[in-house]
């Protein structure tokens, strides 16, 4: 069982059912995307959609939808801070990129390398345009 940061588990942040262990990877590839597709990107993440993918940032603030109870699927409260639409595949951090963070899908470090390079490619293209 993966262990939940201290801030994490008091502040509840949303967890998905699979652990992404931090430092095995993700990170310099997930950096990649960010430096292509998000130049600007600060620690916290910015916010960034195409049609393939979207980032969002970690959220500091309170319920936006206005149910503690029942969040909206677009309430920040619950909003994924990775999102590869064609699969569905949602990760979750806390306070900064990959940090305490948990996917909805069982994804391999391999798996994540193309998912960034799909990524990435969506963004060249876009740029080309």
């Amino acid at each position: 069982m993966a262990t939940m940061e201290l801030g994490n588990a008091l502040f509840g942040h949303p967890r998905g059912k699979y652990h992404l262990k931090r430092g095995k990877g993700f990170e310099e590839i997930l950096a990649s995307l960010l430096e292509v597709c998000v130049p600007n990107n600060s620690t916290y993440g910015e916010v960034f959609e195409n049609e393939v993918f979207a980032i969002f940032p970690y959220y500091w603030g309170d319920c936006t939808c206005g149910d503690e109870h029942n969040h909206k699927v677009d309430c920040f409260i619950v909003k994924p801070n990775f999102l590869y639409k064609p699969t569905g595949l949602t990760i979750h951090w806390y306070k900064y990129p990959l940090r305490d963070s948990y996917s909805n899908q069982k994804i391999t470090l391999t798996g994540f390398k193309k998912i960034i390079s799909a990524c990435i490619q969506s963004c060249k293209a876009e740029s080309s345009d």
